[in-house]
Parts: C-alpha cells; structure tokens; sequence
C-alpha cells in the first residue's frame, strides 16, 4: 500500500510540475522563445535545418508532439496554411498563437521584366528588428498567461531580449550609414523584404512567382545586374543556386549564401547588413 501511494505522489508530483510543452515553426522561433522562457519550457521545431518552411511536410514524430503540446507559435509560413487546421483536429486543447498577427505585412515582391509586383504577404517578418519586437511581446504575454508564476522571470528575459533587438538594431545602422537610401541588392528567393524595408534598401528578386526564372528572365536580370552595378547575388540553402550561378557568371558578380533560417538571428542580421555593404 505505501508503494502504491509513493508511486502515486510521484506520478502528481511530476504532472504538477512538467513543464508547458510548444512547438514552433521554424528556427528563429525557437530562438525567440527560448530566449523569453529559457529553460521553463520544452520546445519542438517543425521545419528542421536545410527544409524551406514553404513546402515542409511533418513527420509522424513531429505530429505526436503536436498531439501532446500546450501551444502552437505560428508565424504565417507558407507551410502553416496546409498544415495548421490538421494540428487543430490533432489536439483540440492546443492553444494556437500567431506571433506575426500584429506585424504590418508587407506583399511578397517578384522580379519580373524589371518591374516588382505584389502577389500574396511576404511571410519573412523575422528579418525585421522591430517586428521581432512585436513577436517577442506576444511570446511573453502568452506564457504568462499559461504560466502566471513565472511573469516575473519571464518579463526581465523579455526585457534583456529587447535591449538585444535594439541593439542589433543599432549595430546595422551603423553598418549602412554610408549607404544611400533606396540602394538595391540581388537575392535569388525574395526573403529580405522586411529587412530591406526597414532599412530604406530595395532586394531585387531573381526568382519569377516562386518558380526558377526562364532563360529571358535570367538574361533580363543579368541586365539588370549589370545596369544596377550588383556585386553580389545572395541566395539560401534551401534552394538550388543554379540560376543564381548562371546569372553571376555573366554578370560578374559573386555568390553569397545567407539563410533568414539561421538560429543565430542578430548575427545573421548583422551580417546581411555587412554583405551589402561591402558590394
């Protein structure tokens, strides 16, 4: 008998203090939540490392931590409006928050005939400060309100994590000081829009509709590359460069990769700003 209640008082006291369970989408999330909650949650990624969060497909894995999760940060990836309404019927009681809700989006901006147009929201918000700002805010409201203990804890990260944003965020000023307003840079998928936005830069885009640009196209981007005197192409490694090589090799200009996936989100910030800087 005092077995079974030792094991019993064991078994309430590990429900009562198991720790919220969240699932994020892609890697700079994760970062975001981690940095608010540290180690008083336990957090699983969807979209793994060298996957594009616009074509991604979960693994079973993934969907049984989905059925035992306590809340689902979303952030508008192209992936979340196939899969989001299936993780809804996976756990009725997982509490969904979308932390780019209160972002102002912008239209995803293609490359085509030297003309942008708009089809559809840019889903990139991350690359901006102020909206990791907005995100970071929703983050911590939301663990408080699941996990009131700890507001306190959480809202000196939240603060010590804002100070990081503006921080980055002063360091990339600093950086493109001396780069005029509205100056343009190449990248193959558009993923830099917010970033460039913010900081008064236009991206040309190399890729057509989210398709690989045909041979006009690449000869009309070549062109352009080198009407805008471009240096530099940047493109992800969650896509091929193929066309990017193409169009570099004609143009003269080199390749550089950079991934707005990349979980080290001021560093990587920093050194996109650095990359069109020195072109």
């Amino acid at each position: 008998m005092k077995k079974m209640l030792f094991i019993l008082l064991g078994l309430l006291s590990v429900t009562a203090y198991a720790k919220p369970m969240v699932i994020v989408s892609i890697l700079p999330q994760q970062v975001f939540v981690e940095k608010i909650a540290k180690d008083k949650v336990d957090v699983t990624l969807m979209v793994k490392p060298g996957n594009s969060p616009h074509s991604y497909e979960p693994k079973p894995s993934q969907m049984i931590s989905i059925s035992k999760a306590d809340i689902y940060f979303s952030i508008d990836v192209e992936f979340e409006h196939t899969w989001l309404d299936r993780f809804k019927s996976q756990n009725r009681e997982l509490k969904f928050v979308n932390i780019s809700e209160n972002v102002s989006k912008l239209g995803m901006a293609e490359h085509h005939h030297h003309e942008e147009h708009e089809k559809g929201f840019d889903p990139h918000t991350w690359t901006s400060p102020k909206n990791v700002k907005i995100m970071a805010k929703s983050i911590y409201e939301t663990l408080v309100e699941i996990d009131p203990e700890n507001e306190s804890f959480y809202k000196s990260n939240l603060d010590d994590f804002i100070k990081e944003i503006e921080f980055t965020d002063t360091q990339i000023k600093d950086i493109l000081k001396d780069i005029e307003p509205k100056s343009k840079f190449m990248v193959f998928h558009p993923s830099w829009g917010y970033f460039a936005n913010e900081y008064s830069l236009i991206q040309i885009a190399v890729e057509v509709d989210g398709k690989k640009p045909k041979p006009k196209e690449i000869i009309a981007v070549i062109n352009e590359a080198k009407e805008e005197s471009v240096r530099v192409i940047f493109t992800q490694p969650e896509f091929s460069d193929k066309s990017a090589q193409i169009i570099a090799k004609e143009a003269n200009v080199s390749v550089k990769k950079i991934s707005p996936l990349n979980p080290n989100w001021s560093k990587n910030l920093i050194a996109m700003a650095k990359a069109i800087a020195s072109e």
